[in-house]
């Protein structure tokens, strides 16, 4: 009888032409096929009625987000013998994905389903080695997806020496029942008879680990059955960019539900496709594999069950990955997950509560309870409600810190308009601080210059006013200024004190906005976004002359005043606007001039999923002084040059976001590079390509159109905001004829939109003429790659924007690279890039050639 031990023997036996066993049994039924590129191997959603075993060509695995919708790139595979239609084994035996030749041809495998099920169940030791085989094989799916992710992925984190630990031996202080009641706890051993489960619990270790530890390191080979107990654990990939050159760390989703499996691969004794980090304190459940070898050995049965639910184990880690790389494509979690849910409703009892959640996800205001029943079903749901829970959940995180995001604002609303009869102006603004407070701990904010703060109290803190995001608008129609909130709850930490606030009056029919300022005790003004006053001459200098005594009381009690000079808000990109003097000639009047302190903010008006607040506190002046300074003796055209100096505060504030956010300076040693490159270029009446790693990857460039004097000046994964961060350095002392500029695609896979890009493309190129005024400007077209496209839609919204732009500009031309890398059916040619479906192989590099070199304008 073939037992577990020399299954595992089998495996490592050297393949060659002849079929490895157990293919060569099976062939009998099974025939050799050649499929050309485009054939439909399996249809998502279809029953399996086929069942493929890769020998030659690659095969990428699309799904749908919706059966009529355009399919994402979820895989690929070009492994000899890897599986195709593995769902066959698996209820509902439904494919869970499209399975497509991706190469000229691919030559394969191919048995009825129905046929290979009857052969296998004929002979009980050929369906061991078949099912031990396919896991195998399988395995290797949830690796390449996983790197698949990881190329995919901007999550890069920094990286630290991992070295696996076998944990802390603990007394397991439990009889039989109990351990084989924690068994019966994981949805992988809720299939096993009490009395399996009893043999495998007699040598169950307890291991405690600690937070950082490693349990599984990738690409290790352990052995055993790791059970998660109690903690955290999260698994991670290590890969290397071609685009920075260095090796990154992309974390993947974590697991707490007592009774997960940590991995298959010590299951099957193989290397592991991932890190296993420890990230709370850990209680890890050990069962070593002689024992289970031991059981397989004697009882054949099991053997099998349990190499089918192994099978059963890496269809979900594959399913957990590929929805992941799916809801970072698609940067859509609420849509992947309801998708998740109705995909696999089949798979679910008619009463389960997860069929309300896709409903309950479609409404911010309902999230939380969706959120609720997922966590509740994660813990004590049956089937498999359990896993379909966790990868739920494991795709809503961002969603969920939205969702308290949201919560806390409706917080900080109540605190201030409800229940507060009785309550004084000092208790309504405390209890205001403290709710900003616990809102502002959720989103990520940058903050800086804090030692600008004056040590005295009495100080104007004047801000530019930026929008409020529309989705943050509370049931009531009312909107929480996020911006002014969160300084207020600053000073208020800063000085222990409340500060006085400057605040629009409200229209009549905002009366949320009256009642919600009135209680604040906030002062008042009209501006332009307030009614219209209908007003005598002298109502108005009335108005005026107690506006300037309630500012000179507020200084004169040593509070501090915080106001927007603008009177409006505005969107970061435009922030801030011209700012109104009246409040500035009020405070050329007051007896005490006081510190005026400058706060930028940015993103406050932008969604926190995608977005990183930031606020910094400049150093602080005197009116007097800075007019001086700016050789002003009015207030107005000091503020017209003060006003912009503000801008550009808050345009370089933006760029220091995406530069903390980063591990370092990204690019810092290839810019560098570049700029030695030009200290032995003398040339200056040639053509530079300035853009991302496509400029930087094209080898042969500067040979392709050595005649019009071609310089290579790419550089990483740049987008055209780090090309206008490293413009001035790079072209400090270059002045070509002519700029090529390549980007935008690094730029929407990071959130940005089609609008971000133009305006930052329109300030690089701005920069472009201010510093080369004779200079010609040529745009390359975003490029259409197979992994990224989720993003075609926006690709062509962002290359119409781009091209607008250079048609109304004399000195700018356009070249069309995008229509030239489809295929007939407009999707983008996988035949024109390497393996990471990204970066474009010579075929693609030689259109590139061709094209550039005709249309470029000279």
């Amino acid at each position: 009888m073939l037992t577990y031990i020399a299954i595992r023997q089998n495996r490592n036996e050297q393949m060659t032409d002849t079929l490895p066993s157990p293919l060569d049994q099976l062939m009998p039924k099974g025939e050799i096929v050649i499929r050309k590129k485009g054939d439909i191997l399996k249809k998502q959603f279809s029953k399996v009625d086929q069942f493929y075993i890769l020998l030659e060509g690659t095969v990428h695995f699309d799904q749908s987000l919706h059966s009529n919708d355009k399919e994402l790139l979820a895989g690929m595979s070009q492994s000899k013998y890897a599986p195709i239609g593995m769902d066959a084994f698996i209820a509902p035996y439904r494919n869970e994905t499209t399975a497509r030749v991706a190469s000229d041809e691919a030559r394969l495998i191919m048995w009825q389903t129905k046929d290979l099920i009857t052969l296998l169940d004929d002979d009980i030791v050929l369906s061991i080695a078949f099912y031990t085989f396919l896991n195998i094989q399988s395995h290797k799916f949830v690796e390449d997806t996983s790197e698949l992710f990881a190329n995919t992925s901007a999550a890069l984190q920094s990286l630290a020496t991992e070295t696996s630990s076998e944990g802390y031996l603990a007394q397991l202080e439990r009889d039989e029942i109990d351990k084989v009641i924690l068994l019966l706890q994981s949805p992988f051993f809720e299939a096993f008879d009490e009395e399996d489960l009893a043999v495998l619990a007699q040598s169950m270790q307890r291991r405690e680990y600690l937070v950082n530890d490693v349990i599984i390191k990738q690409d290790e080979e352990k052995k055993g059955i790791y059970l998660l107990e109690s903690g955290e654990v999260q698994y991670s990939r290590m890969n290397f960019s071609i685009e920075t050159n260095k090796p990154y760390k992309v974390p993947f989703r974590s697991i707490s539900t007592p009774g997960y499996l940590i991995s298959s691969s010590s299951m099957l004794g193989i290397k592991s496709a991932m890190t296993s980090h420890v990230t709370k304190d850990a209680i890890v459940l050990y069962i070593p594999e002689d024992n289970l070898e031991k059981h397989c050995e004697q009882y054949p049965k099991f053997a099998l069950s349990f190499q089918k639910r192994i099978l059963w184990l890496i269809n979900n880690q594959l399913r957990a990955v590929r929805t992941r790389l799916i809801a970072t494509q698609f940067n859509e979690e609420l849509l992947v997950a309801s998708t998740l849910i109705n995909s696999n409703s089949t798979k679910l009892m008619v009463h389960s509560p997860l069929h309300a959640v896709p409903l309950l996800l479609e409404n911010k205001l309902t999230i939380p309870h969706a959120i609720e029943i997922l966590h509740r079903t994660e813990l004590k749901g049956i089937g498999p409600e359990k896993n379909l829970a966790s990868l739920c959940l494991d795709n809503l995180h961002q969603t969920q810190r939205e969702s308290n995001f949201y919560h806390a604002l409706q917080d900080i609303y109540s605190s201030v308009a409800e229940n507060t009869e009785g309550k004084s102006v000092d208790q309504i603004q405390l209890d205001c601080v403290k709710a900003s407070k616990k809102a502002f701990s959720i989103p990520s904010i940058y903050l800086k210059g804090l030692e600008n703060m004056p040590t005295e109290q009495g100080c104007i803190f004047i801000y530019n006013h930026l929008l409020n995001e529309p989705y943050y608008t509370l049931p009531n129609q009312f909107q929480i200024t996020l911006d002014s909130h969160y300084l207020s709850a600053l000073v208020y930490e800063q000085y222990g004190a409340h500060a006085q606030r400057i605040v629009r009056l409200g229209k009549s029919e905002e009366y949320a906005h009256e009642n919600y300022y009135d209680n604040l005790g906030f002062i008042s003004v009209s501006t332009a976004d307030s009614e219209a006053l209908v007003e005598t001459i002298e109502e108005k200098k009335i108005r005026h002359q107690k506006f300037y005594h309630q500012i000179n009381d507020a200084l004169n009690e040593g509070k501090n005043i915080i106001i927007s000079p603008e009177g409006s808000s505005h969107p970061t990109e435009h922030s801030p606007s011209h700012f109104k003097s009246g409040f500035f000639k009020v405070l050329q009047k007051v007896k005490k001039e006081p510190l005026i302190v400058p706060i930028v903010m940015a993103n406050f008006d932008k969604r926190i999923t995608a977005y990183k607040f930031a606020c910094e506190i400049k150093k602080p002046f005197k009116l007097s002084e800075k007019m001086k300074e700016y050789g002003c003796t009015e207030v107005k055209p000091f503020l017209r040059k003060y006003q912009m100096d503000f801008r550009n505060d808050t345009q370089q504030l933006t760029n220091d976001i995406s530069n903390e956010t980063s591990v370092e300076f990204l690019f810092e040693d290839e810019v560098d590079a570049l700029i030695e490159k030009l200290t032995t270029h003398d040339e200056q009446d040639c053509i530079s390509f300035y853009g991302s790693s496509t400029i930087r990857l094209w080898d042969t460039l500067e040979s392709d159109l050595a005649d019009k004097k071609a310089i290579n000046l790419g550089f990483g994964g740049s987008s055209y905001q780090w090309c206008l961060f490293y413009f001035d350095r790079l072209f400090e002392n270059f002045r070509p004829k002519n700029y090529v500029l390549y980007g935008g695609d690094n730029d929407l896979s990071n959130g940005q939109s089609p609008e971000d890009i133009l305006m930052n493309f329109s300030l690089l190129t701005e920069k472009i003429k201010n510093h080369n005024p004779a200079a010609q400007i040529t745009v390359i077209s975003i490029k259409p790659s197979p992994s990224r496209e989720y993003l075609l839609s926006k690709i062509i919204e962002t290359n119409e924007l781009l091209r607008t732009h250079t048609e109304v500009n004399e000195h700018m031309h356009w070249i069309e690279i995008y229509e030239h890398m489809l295929t007939p059916d407009g999707r983008p040619r996988t035949d024109l890039f390497v393996d990471d479906m990204l970066h474009l192989n010579p075929k693609g590099y030689k259109i590139w050639k061709q094209h550039v070199r005709d249309q470029l304008p000279f």
